[in-house]
């Protein structure tokens, strides 16, 4: 691929040896100043219809202009209208048109891609007739092949050449590819290549481009899976609340502990966070697993969750952890409870937080 920066350095170099001034070359290619400049720092390259007029200016060719290669002649072929016939003598490979692929434009990019898979394929069926040993040529890209040059592609075509290489692209080399692909088609391949992978954690490379509900129908099916709320916690972060909450209450109903679900809490909405702990102390689950959550639970919700502990004779040493985020009213309730049980050594420490 060609690097924009080099480019610049040449751009200066030549410009320097033509003792032009930046106007003045901006005058001569009938652009901006800014244009040059931003040209010769690397910011941006010239566009593919001023580089002959560049070329001309500076007094050499553009195949010298783009640092030679198979890149800079495929410019030239397309500033030539003779890609195609360059295509076809010259055995093109998709990384030398992805070295192009920069100053063209998507379609351009699509073109040239779809002809050197046409000629590939031309090739191949020539060789087998002909009863030759295959060339080594493959009619189809292949995924590493692909992602330098998604960027540049049409849409629609990259969609439909990634749909051709799966199954089996793997989640780790389709985030390469999330940038460029619509959320429907990523909401698709990230479920097909889940399933095959069942990595949730791989997840979170992708999930920024994914769609709020395909996000969230994977991350359900991962709790179905029994992925582990660890693994959850990377992708929680695009979960809406609703999902979230949905998740959260089935680990607790499946025997997950509270203090599971520390890692997702933040991300939690309070009042959902609220039920769920309420609920598991209701049934029977452990008021010290409530520690976990505490941070991110309402002074009222965990007030609740004390009182309906007490209702059922929890030891109040049990409540130890929760101290420091309880009401005052509610750590009375609990010294009066001390009180009751003649237990002195959870009165010393309630009085720290009264």
């Amino acid at each position: 691929m060609f690097d924009a920066v080099e480019i610049g350095r040449r751009i200066s170099r030549l410009r320097k040896e033509k003792d032009m001034t930046q106007p003045a070359l901006a005058d001569v290619m009938g652009v901006s100043f800014q244009a040059v400049s931003n040209w010769e720092r690397g910011a941006s390259m010239p566009d593919i219809g001023k580089l002959p007029q560049l070329a001309e200016a500076l007094g050499v060719s553009v195949d010298e202009l783009l640092g030679g290669g198979r890149g800079g002649e495929l410019i030239r072929s397309v500033i030539d209208g003779s890609e195609e016939k360059f295509i076809q003598d010259g055995k093109l490979t998709f990384s030398e048109a992805g070295e192009a692929a920069p100053l063209l434009k998507p379609k351009q990019v699509t073109r040239i891609v779809q002809a050197i898979e046409e000629e590939n394929e031309r090739r191949e069926k020539k060789d087998a007739e002909e009863g030759k040993e295959a060339s080594g040529a493959s009619g189809g890209i292949d995924i590493d092949s692909l992602i330098p040059i998604a960027p540049f592609l049409d849409e629609d075509y990259l969609e439909k050449l990634v749909f051709r290489l799966a199954p089996g692209i793997g989640l780790h080399k389709l985030a390469a590819l999330a940038p460029f692909l619509s959320e429907d088609a990523l909401d698709r391949l990230a479920g097909e290549e889940y399933v095959r992978s069942a990595r949730l954690s791989e997840l979170a490379t992708i999930a920024p481009f994914l769609s709020d509900d395909g996000i969230d129908r994977l991350a359900l099916r991962a709790v179905q899976d029994k992925s582990s709320i660890s693994e959850l916690a990377s992708i929680a972060p695009f979960l809406s609340e609703e999902a979230l909450a949905k998740i959260a209450s089935e680990v607790v109903k499946n025997g997950g502990s509270l203090g599971g679900l520390a890692a997702i809490a933040p991300f939690l909405d309070e009042d959902d966070l609220g039920k769920i702990a309420l609920a598991s102390v209701r049934d029977g689950g452990s008021v010290a697993q409530a520690a976990a959550v505490a941070p991110f639970l309402d002074e009222d919700d965990l007030d609740k969750i004390v009182r309906e502990a007490l209702k059922n004779d929890r030891p109040v040493g049990e409540f130890a952890g929760l101290f420091p985020f309880l009401s005052k009213d509610t750590l009375r309730w609990l010294v009066e409870a001390a009180l009751k049980k003649s237990d002195s050594s959870v009165l010393s420490k309630i009085s720290n937080f009264l």
